[in-house]
């Protein structure tokens, strides 16, 4: 019998592997490129729309948005102008740490409250929305010896979780009752898309700016006050909160529809991904699911598939991958290959670079091209490829 194992997430671990140097690549092509100097000019365009006196804390929930909870920390951490990391997997919590990033880790709410002395044991701040999880932080904060900082998550409309707005301000008056805890900060969340979806954002920020009101008012001072995040900031939404919270556009990733504002001098942080032909040739007569007259005169074949993070297209979608600078079609998707059509790239051979996202001889395909052949939103098509492919850094032009 196995003995019992304790495994944190289902990411790949890490494998001691050979020197290979660049034959290592070889056993499977595949490979994701991000851009380093892209999340510092995303984190300096932030910087401006929040001001100067804001405090940023950068939200790396979900790995980052699937770029790398540990090098985007250290990046963040490098560029010296972030005030804190926030994310709610406890797995990116202890890599960030792991990776000598010391900046205070806000984590969100999505443990149980007897995990508050694992959280404070990795130097972790807790949120809190109900008085099991604030008094399980409290007595976790008196067995150390120490206060226990935690953040409040305020519902201010969301309707997933946190104190309802209404009971926030009697809620955090009993707070300040707990032995061995102290209220750090005060969060709510409140995305939206279009321009209906802002109007109701903006009037539930008032909500929050409401108790911000109320709490100075009872001479509750809290250090940290949040409401606004990405598409709040891009969308010139206003707060009496001291701090912000960007997450989607860190990453060059747009979470609102074009008509709401200009998007544009964000840059995209995951840069390509990428592969190679493994099998070029004339097809199999009658491919299957294929009329004659449809059938390529050449096929090729990569070995990324769903097994990697990619999706078969949507009905009535006509996906495409890069080949020497061209579109060319992607006929089908297995668990560990991609078929392509090159009928128009008849020279394609073994070898020869395949781009999924990226560009290649001036064309390019964006994650917006994806998510619209997978018919899907863009941070999905993130989470499906997260861990899934090597991962390739260029720290980028320095800030």
């Amino acid at each position: 019998m196995l003995p019992p194992t304790a495994v944190i997430g289902q990411r790949t671990p890490a494998i001691a592997l050979p020197a290979l140097g660049d034959n290592l690549e070889s056993v499977r092509p595949n490979r994701a490129e991000f851009d380093l100097g892209a999340l510092r000019h995303n984190a300096r365009e932030l910087r401006r729309l929040a001001g100067p006196e804001a405090k940023i804390i950068a939200a790396l929930k979900a790995n980052a948005y699937g770029h790398g909870a540990a090098p985007v920390a250290r990046t963040l951490a490098d560029d010296g102008d972030t005030f804190a990391l926030a994310t709610g997997s406890f797995e990116d919590a202890l890599a960030i740490r792991s990776a000598g990033v010391e900046l205070p880790i806000m984590m969100f709410a999505g443990a149980l409250p007897e995990a508050a002395p694992l959280v404070l044991a990795h130097d972790l701040m807790p949120t809190v929305y109900d008085l099991p999880g604030a008094e399980a932080a409290s007595a976790a904060g008196a067995a150390a010896g120490r206060t226990a900082p935690v953040y409040v998550k305020v519902d201010a409309g969301l309707g997933r979780l946190g104190v309802p707005l209404p009971d926030a301000l009697e809620y955090i008056r009993a707070l300040q009752r707990l032995p061995n805890l102290r209220v750090e900060g005060v969060y709510t969340h409140l995305s939206f898309y279009d321009e209906m979806e802002r109007e109701w954002a903006r009037s539930h920020l008032r909500g929050f700016d409401a108790l911000l009101e109320a709490l100075e008012a009872a001479g509750i001072e809290v250090p940290v006050t949040q409401a606004l995040a990405s598409s709040c900031m891009v969308a010139g939404l206003a707060s009496r909160g001291n701090a912000v919270c960007p997450g989607h556009f860190l990453y060059g990733v747009p979470s609102i529809a074009p008509s709401v504002a200009d998007t544009s001098a964000f840059r995209p942080v995951l840069r390509s991904i990428k592969s190679r032909i493994i099998h070029a040739g004339p097809p199999k007569a009658g491919m299957r699911g294929l009329p004659e007259r449809d059938t390529p005169s050449r096929i090729g074949v990569i070995p990324l598939g769903l097994a990697d993070g990619y999706r078969p297209a949507a009905a009535g979608r006509s996906p495409c991958a890069l080949v020497d600078g061209a579109r060319v079609p992607i006929r089908g998707v297995s668990l560990e290959h991609i078929t392509l059509d090159l009928s128009a790239r008849p020279a394609a051979g073994v070898g020869d670079e395949v781009v999924l996202l990226g560009e290649s001889g001036g064309e390019s395909i964006t994650l917006a091209d994806l998510a619209d052949w997978q018919g899907t939103r863009l941070h999905h098509v993130l989470m499906a490829l997260d861990g899934r492919l090597p991962a390739h850094y260029d720290d980028g032009d320095p800030p």
